[in-house]
């Protein structure tokens, strides 16, 4: 080797800070290698001395003055050996660009009364429970999607379809069937096919965790107990399943796992060989058979990982641009570094917001949540990720709102500024009311209000400004900005490439004028174009109400 093979190449990158979470300040930087392999290290100048952060940890720095080839600890650095293109975070290209409209099947439109479940009720609004049927059904959602198309969604979410006795279907009992009460499978090849001609994506619901009590192998278990060919399908401790002789519904009282404490849904084995190619094969079925664009994957965090990382590619190996998201309410690393999941359900960011709507945080605070959110992840990561504001498993967001549409609007406006994919609940184009599950799974409103067309026009405004800004704002490079002196406020600069976006907040029931929003804004409005805004008057797009918004475009210099 040349005497000089081991000197590596420097390059100085200045790092900028972009946002705290009120312990930490984060910094960052981009740098593109020139080269697959690459080391990196952190230096730090502070009161007079530089120190160099790596992999042994914080050390003085060898050659604090040089700005060009500084000498260095060679072994005090962060490694990249080879980046191998198999081992970068590669999400579907187009989930960036993607509002996708959450279906709840059974209270979304009944198309075909021939096959309603039996003691169907009529179409209804108001509160509802899990014991009635309405006859929500697949052709409904093929004649709901002019709605969904002229809403602006491109992206359609179903929880699950398949065969269960259940009205919200989360207990399996044929993988390989649609639910009867929903239509056939010629009915879901012709919904998936009415959505791609539209240019709609489609993803269906798995739930792979448990299954329910009519799935055939766990008839088989119970059955014929210790006798029978599945018992390892499941986790059973001993026999009998029931030690108390009846089966109470608790599984505190029984011998087996299951999901949330409920004998109804007895716990899959994933690591049974078996059973795990039983559910492989589900998942490629309806990618390959019907065309399906991705899985949303129940309870994805109680499975074991390397049933995740099969799952990935045998999915992606049929559709490399199919998108796989997980079901975690919480910190989600270790299940997004390219080998599981494209991304998973954003609760956390959900809860930021909604808080600071119910004045339970400040703007501080909520720049804070979304700052830490933001830097636990890498930006491919992001730029996948799955934001909402409620889903079938969360009340609804007006509802928690107090019914507060203006507050609803404001909501959705800062849902609408985050990077990555953004799902929509159906109905909130009606601000649709809906306390906690049931009460969440609410009938669609088919016949709205003047009052709900005009928030419908509003929710569809704000998907076509976020589906033209969409790529800038999931790429862009983040700086929130808020008051000590007005906690109810909260803004943001977005910038990618030459582009810089502004939005601003007013969470508070108090308007502002033109000159107080300038004021605390400090731009020139001569520079901005306004792109939306929620105004005191239609005259002045700077002024904004209470629970208002705007969104701005920094003119090219």
């Amino acid at each position: 080797a040349k005497k000089d093979a081991w000197n590596w190449k420097t390059e100085p990158v200045q790092m900028e800070k972009f946002g705290s979470d009120g312990i930490r300040d984060y910094w960052e930087a981009f740098w593109s290698p020139p080269y697959h392999r690459s080391r990196y290290f952190f230096r730090i100048q502070s009161k007079g001395e530089t120190w160099d952060y790596g992999e042994k940890g914080l050390v003085k720095s060898l050659d604090p003055e040089a700005t060009e080839h500084p000498k260095i600890d060679f072994w005090n650095s962060f490694v990249f050996p080879y980046s191998n293109p198999g081992d970068v975070f590669s999400p579907p290209e187009w989930i960036s660009s993607t509002v996708w409209y959450q279906i709840f099947p059974e209270r979304f439109l009944n198309a075909d009364p021939s096959i309603n479940p039996p003691g169907t009720l009529d179409w209804t609004r108001g509160p509802v429970t899990n014991r009635e049927f309405y006859g929500g059904d697949l052709k409904g959602i093929i004649r709901g999607l002019d709605h969904i198309q002229e809403l602006g969604c491109n992206g359609i979410y179903l929880t699950p379809i398949f065969t269960s006795s259940s009205v919200h279907k989360y207990d399996t009992d044929d993988y390989f069937s649609i639910d009867p009460a929903f239509g056939t499978e010629q009915d879901l090849k012709d919904l998936v096919q009415e959505c791609h001609n539209r240019g709609i994506r489609i993803m269906l619901d798995g739930v792979f965790n448990h299954c329910g009590r009519g799935f055939a192998p766990w008839k088989d278990v119970m059955e014929k107990g210790e006798n029978s060919a599945y018992r390892d399908w499941f986790h059973i401790h001993r026999f009998p399943l029931f030690p108390k002789g009846k089966d109470t519904g608790n599984a505190k009282d029984s011998s087996f796992e299951t999901f949330a404490f409920t004998t109804s849904m007895p716990k899959l084995n994933t690591e049974n060989p078996e059973l795990k190619e039983y559910l492989m094969k589900v998942g490629e079925h309806y990618v390959r058979e019907f065309g399906i664009d991705g899985w949303r994957l129940d309870v994805a965090n109680e499975i074991d990982k390397s049933f995740w990382r099969e799952f990935r590619l045998r999915i992606k190996a049929i559709n490399p641009q199919a998108y796989i998201l997980g079901e975690i309410w919480h910190d989600s690393l270790p299940w997004l570094r390219g080998d599981m999941y494209d991304a998973v359900m954003h609760y956390t960011s959900a809860n930021g917001i909604v808080d600071f709507l119910m004045e339970h945080l400040t703007g501080t605070q909520l720049a804070r949540n979304l700052t830490k959110i933001e830097e636990s992840y890498p930006l491919p990561v992001n730029e996948a990720s799955f934001n909402l504001l409620d889903s079938h498993d969360t009340p609804r967001a007006v509802s928690k709102l107090g019914g507060n549409q203006d507050k609803l609007r404001l909501g959705l406006f800062l849902l609408f500024t985050l990077p990555g994919s953004l799902s929509l609940y159906y109905g909130t184009e009606y601000a649709l009311e809906g306390a906690q599950d049931p009460d969440n799974r609410r009938c669609m409103i088919w016949d709205p209000t003047t009052g709900e067309q005009e928030f419908k026009d509003f929710l569809s405004s704000l998907i076509n400004i976020r589906k033209k800004f969409g790529n800038r704002i999931s790429r862009a490079r983040r700086k929130p900005v808020v008051w000590d002196s007005n906690p109810r406020l909260f803004a943001g600069f977005l910038t990618y490439q030459n582009s810089t976006l502004l939005f601003f907040a007013n969470g508070q029931s108090t308007e502002l004028d033109h000159d107080q929003v300038l004021a605390v804004l400090t731009v020139n409005p001569q520079d901005w174009n306004i792109i939306m805004s929620q105004s005191m008057t239609s005259s002045d797009n700077w002024a904004v109400g209470p629970w208002g918004y705007l969104m701005a475009e920094k003119k090219n210099p």
